[in-house]
């Protein structure tokens, strides 16, 4: 086996164990409603707390039917105090992996998210939102770093759903499926743009019969990364920013039978490589989405995303890659769907760490706050000889 190929995927299953990169949302369920995120979350880009809209649509549609009577037995409802509301989400997977590299095969169960939210609803227009994550044992040293972790100010419910927020928070970027591990998420730089420090975000949102625009702009700190995607600092360390911007544009059809969402993302991120170089580094990402929802029942989603980091320090200074992924999500069922996907990754212009998955696999929510996902994965490398790495993988989440 070729050696760059040997230091991948060791790299592709340490960045999986030590992986920090957020839980986003479902937008699958934008898809099949084809209402904007949020609709049924706190945050105009989507992700963390839930706001009641979204409580009820857990309540009313993720519960297998026989269940019904049990799920009918409790009235979760995340506020608290007529301003302060709360929620959580806990996952856990099991994973086995079976990795020809020389190394033992991947077998273990292991804590993947943990995150309690908590807002502030000040008055109308202000918004205080906390959600600290969980800080994950032996695994980053002497210098853990938490699952998540997001801590802003956020004005908004102003005319034309216009918003601002300030501090540590999740840039709005590409479409933002919950799966860690999707090449879309991993290849793309873990860190950037789904964390980037502190920064500032505007934002615009209006309606318009069945559909919605949202237009989005972000200033942060960033992310230094080098070129395997690990992390030199927490942060970046110049005066530099990164610059992240999204557009999308969802519609619904008549008694939400058919509903449709478009966009497109663009993230600019220059940095030093090092402390003892000026700034030498230049990431830049740009990603295209699409999803579709036909009767309440199916949703099609897809993303391409193109990537390039620059470092002017290097002979070859530019090191560019690519991701597709594609789902499809049938619902059997109220609260059991089967799903598939297809993703692809590949590094130019050699193509050497090309690599190829399809994976398919069951969604149980047996009730409300419960969601068990078992996927069987399957891997190619087109451009190289075949190895053992296909997996098997089961996801446990609670959340409310």
């Amino acid at each position: 086996m070729e050696p760059m190929k040997k230091l991948f995927l060791s790299l592709a299953l340490s960045l999986f164990i030590l992986s920090n990169s957020p839980v986003l949302s479902y937008p699958k369920f934008a898809a099949l409603t084809g209402s904007k995120c949020q609709s049924c979350h706190v945050n105009p880009t989507g992700g963390g707390i839930r706001n009641q809209w979204g409580v009820k649509y857990s309540k009313d549609n993720l519960y297998l039917k026989p269940l019904e009577k049990a799920n009918k037995t409790t009235d979760i409802n995340p506020q608290i105090t007529k301003g302060i509301s709360i929620g959580a989400d806990m996952r856990m997977i099991f994973i086995d992996n079976q990795i020809d590299t020389g190394i033992p095969d991947f077998n273990s169960f292991f804590q993947m998210q943990g995150d309690l939210y908590i807002n502030a609803q000040v008055n109308k227009y202000i918004n205080l939102m906390i959600a600290p994550g969980l800080y994950i044992p032996n695994t980053y040293g002497s210098s853990p770093l938490p699952t998540k972790y997001e801590i802003y100010g956020m004005v908004s419910n102003l005319p034309a759903g216009l918003y601002f927020k300030a501090g540590r928070f999740i840039p709005n970027f590409g479409l933002k499926i919950p799966e860690h591990r999707a090449y879309n998420r991993t290849f793309n730089d873990m860190y950037t743009p789904y964390a980037s420090d502190a920064g500032i975000e505007f934002g615009i949102s209006p309606e318009f019969g069945n559909g919605s625009l949202t237009l989005t702009a972000a200033l942060s700190n960033g992310s230094s990364t080098n070129v395997t995607g690990q992390t030199n600092n927490s942060f970046d360390f110049d005066n530099q920013k990164q610059f992240t911007s999204s557009m999308d544009f969802w519609w619904a059809g008549k008694k939400n039978k058919y509903g449709l969402g478009i966009g497109g993302s663009y993230m600019n991120n220059p940095y030093k490589y090092d402390a003892a170089n000026n700034v030498n580094a230049l990431k830049q990402s740009a990603a295209a989405f699409i999803a579709f929802g036909l009767l309440e029942r199916v949703s099609i989603l897809g993303e391409w995303t193109y990537n390039r980091l620059e470092l002017s320090s290097a002979p070859d200074t530019k090191y560019d890659q690519r991701t597709g992924f594609g789902e499809i999500d049938i619902r059997l069922v109220k609260g059991l769907e089967v799903k598939a996907q297809y993703e692809h990754y590949d590094n130019l212009p050699n193509n050497v760490l090309d690599r190829r998955r399809y994976s398919f696999g069951l969604v149980f929510f047996p009730l409300t706050g419960l969601e068990i996902e078992p996927v069987i994965r399957v891997v190619s490398e087109p451009n190289g000889p075949e190895i053992k790495n296909n997996e098997y993988q089961a996801v446990f989440k609670f959340y409310f």
